[in-house]
């Protein structure tokens, strides 16, 4: 390999001290070989990368979902705050309507009745299932995995835990949303006793 190697060094020079014009045109190709691939890749790479996954992200009903689940946990706080305190929160009809507020009224009834209320606060986790923003009004289904291992019925005035059934502290509950002059607003919600989550 020491062989080969000697000619290729020794003809460079000779090239360098008897063609200097020839050197230097060599070069001057040589670097804008180079120059031009790599900033011809340079400006390739991004665009191929960029333009698919900008493509891929665009959901033309973000902003109406993100709307919806707004609605929704406002709702469940309202509901949070009428149950605390067996009172009807001032806020709660800004976000729920028709059987959505009818269920938390009657459930308001009954605590009020049995003289409790409850202590600490569920963990929801709700999801979007379909949306139709061509339907008059607009429509939305959501399903929400309630936890509810941190949320008791206490007696109101001894704090009391109450005794409870063996009923699972996961449920699944369904809800559906409507928008109503510009407004979403919780229409309907069901606890599906059959599942778990």
């Amino acid at each position: 390999m020491a062989g080969s190697a000697r000619p290729t060094v020794h003809s460079a020079v000779r090239v360098r001290n008897h063609h200097p014009t020839a050197v230097f045109l060599l070069a001057l190709a040589a670097l804008t070989v180079t120059t031009g691939c790599s900033s011809g890749s340079k400006d390739a790479s991004p665009k191929q990368s960029a333009t698919p996954s900008a493509t891929q992200s665009v959901d033309p009903n973000a902003a109406e979902k993100t709307a919806v689940l707004d609605t929704y946990r406002n709702m469940w706080q309202a509901r949070n705050r009428t149950y605390a305190t067996a009172k009807l929160d001032s806020k709660l009809e800004d976000y729920a309507g028709n059987k959505a507020l009818s269920n938390i009224k009657a459930t308001l009834i009954y605590y009020q009745d049995h003289g409790t209320v409850l202590k600490g606060e569920p963990v929801n986790s709700p999801e979007i299932t379909g949306i139709d923003t061509a339907a008059k009004p607009m429509k939305a289904t959501i399903a929400d995995c309630v936890d509810t291992s941190h949320y008791d019925e206490v007696n109101a005035k001894t704090g009391k835990k109450v005794p409870v059934g063996t009923a699972p502290v996961r449920v699944v509950y369904n809800a559906t949303a409507i928008n109503s002059n510009g407004k979403w607003i919780i229409w309907t919600t069901e606890i599906d006793r059959g599942r778990t989550c």
